[in-house]
């Protein structure tokens, strides 16, 4: 198997790089794959910036975006890595509250067995299945037939959290270290469904309301308080049923006016 480790794909989380410098100068003792290191955004990560012109994990497959420095550099990591890896890890952090987690873009077996794999070893480990997989995804994983995307936090951007450099190095060392023809029983694997996205309202300065703040993970029930003003008027949820929420307050979508992904929670993989 060969496992491509990409690191700073969005340039101001360097907690991936981090883990990358190490695995370039320690190789696992129990390590069973070859693998290779590559930054993602290089400029991006010299500026201290997400991107310089448009999101990097936005510019793969055949629905991706890609302009100026990051088409460019989506195209020089894909001569790279497509076609050449089986495997992808892509580190990234989070402002959310989301702990550990892991993004599945595919549906392939690898994809879910690995995901299943890791949170057998860190039962702690939150699981997200995205709403476009596979040759829909626009995302750095769409390079290879199979990858996780970690994603961990909270963290502010450009900031080192050791805990966060730690458990992330974990993850990945585990996986180069994990025979992937192991048998997984995906059937009793819980895991989140995205369904959608939740904006702000279109008018009125609105914030998270405090009850929803740092709440990821937590069953969000329609008319719960969602946004709250300076006057404390409160809007509820307004959706047909309950959710989970993630990437509540997320800093970088904040540009898109998203409060937050919404999910269902499921057991076992179809």
């Amino acid at each position: 198997m060969k496992i491509a480790v990409i690191g700073g794909t969005h340039g101001n989380e360097p907690v991936g790089i981090e883990v990358m410098k190490h695995l370039k100068q320690n190789k696992p003792k129990g390590c069973l794959h070859d693998y290779e290191c590559f930054l993602g955004n290089p400029r991006a990560y010299e500026e201290g910036k997400r991107f310089i012109d448009t999101d990097l994990n936005r510019t793969f497959g055949k629905n991706g975006e890609r302009k100026g420095y990051e088409g460019d550099q989506s195209a020089a990591l894909s001569k790279e890595i497509q076609g050449k890896f089986d495997f992808i890890l892509d580190l990234h952090t989070t402002t959310s509250n989301m702990g550990l987690t892991l993004l599945l873009n595919n549906d392939h077996e690898n994809t879910r067995n690995a995901a299943a794999y890791l949170k057998e070893l860190m039962p702690e480990i939150k699981i997200i299945e995205g709403m476009r997989l596979g040759e829909e995804c626009p995302y750095t994983n769409n390079m290879a037939q199979a990858g996780l995307t970690v994603e961990v936090g909270p963290v502010a951007n450009n900031v080192l959290d050791s805990a966060l450099i730690l458990a992330t190095n974990k993850m990945v060392t585990a996986i180069l270290e994990w025979d992937f023809k192991s048998d997984i029983d995906l059937k009793e694997v819980e895991h989140f469904k995205s369904i959608g996205e939740y904006t702000f309202p279109k008018t009125g300065d609105w914030y998270v309301h405090p009850s929803l703040e740092r709440a990821d993970f937590v069953e969000l029930h329609p008319s719960d308080p969602v946004f709250i003003n300076m006057d404390e008027e409160v809007i509820g949820f307004e959706y047909e049923h309950s959710v989970y929420p993630y990437f509540v307050n997320e800093a970088a979508y904040l540009n898109d006016n998203l409060v937050m992904t919404m999910g269902i929670k499921r057991k076992g993989f179809n």
